[in-house]
């Protein structure tokens, strides 16, 4: 049982230092991120004709820089054909406070839900 415990805990200290050594590699990357919504709640039992065209880019050595782009289109009530489209062009540059040339691949984050929601009480009003 002693010899468990010893093995045990010298892969617990052994993890610690593998983890401290690779945490001096890291660098600053940019991070783009795009969050929208596209939701519709209604009596139209058809579904949403909806696009949503993102167009990420970024400098190759771009390094410290953070950009996030959000919006919401939505619809409530009606019957008839629903129709939503969203375009965004996102472009990132490097700050130019340090171009030592290591930059990273930019990080990406495209988090784009459409929801629809029949709604049949909508067929009934005047």
């Amino acid at each position: 049982m002693p010899f468990k415990a010893l093995t045990l805990g010298f892969l617990a200290a052994s993890s610690f230092l593998t983890v401290g050594s690779f945490s001096d590699s890291a660098g600053a990357q940019c991070v783009q991120a795009d969050v929208s919504v596209q939701y519709n709640i209604s009596g139209s039992k058809e579904p949403t004709d909806r696009s949503n065209d993102v167009d990420m880019e970024s400098d190759p050595s771009c390094r410290g820089n953070a950009s996030v782009t959000r919006g919401v289109q939505g619809n409530i009530g009606g019957d008839g054909p629903v129709r939503q489209h969203r375009t965004v062009r996102h472009r990132q540059q490097s700050s130019g406070d340090s171009d030592d040339g290591n930059g990273g691949s930019t990080v990406q984050i495209r988090s784009n839900p459409g929801i629809d929601v029949y709604n049949p009480a909508e067929r009934w009003r005047d």
